[in-house]
């Protein structure tokens, strides 16, 4: 049962009795219903803002890879922006999967994973 659904009933049940706060408590499940339903409302927007900004660094990061293999740090240096972590780039290149390669390479006596375009 969710919230909305329990300030639901709550304001049924008060409505329904024939007390003197019945008033205020019906009153206040509706205002926290709308709380809630406000709330929500904004999530979506963020989360849609949110989806935008992935989608869009996504492209971006496919656009970095050739047919040469690179590692997640020369990923991150080709893009150049500062606030970019090896996990969002590896978040991206996870949904990119089938339009490219992942390989294991030995570099400089590391094995490193590397990506190139498939």
């Amino acid at each position: 049962m969710t919230k909305r659904e329990k300030f639901e009933v709550i304001g049924k049940v008060f409505a329904g009795l024939d007390i003197e706060v019945k008033d205020e408590i019906v009153e206040f499940a509706q205002n926290e219903i709308a709380a809630l339903d406000a709330k929500n409302e904004k999530a979506k927007i963020r989360a849609a803002a949110k989806r935008a900004e992935g989608d869009e660094l996504r492209a971006i990061i496919k656009g970095v890879l050739t047919d040469e293999p690179k590692t997640i740090n020369d990923i991150i240096a080709e893009v150049g922006d500062e606030n970019l972590t090896p996990a969002k780039v590896v978040a991206r290149l996870t949904q990119l999967k089938g339009e490219i390669r992942k390989e294991v390479h030995n570099i400089e006596g590391r094995k490193l994973t590397t990506y190139a375009l498939a």
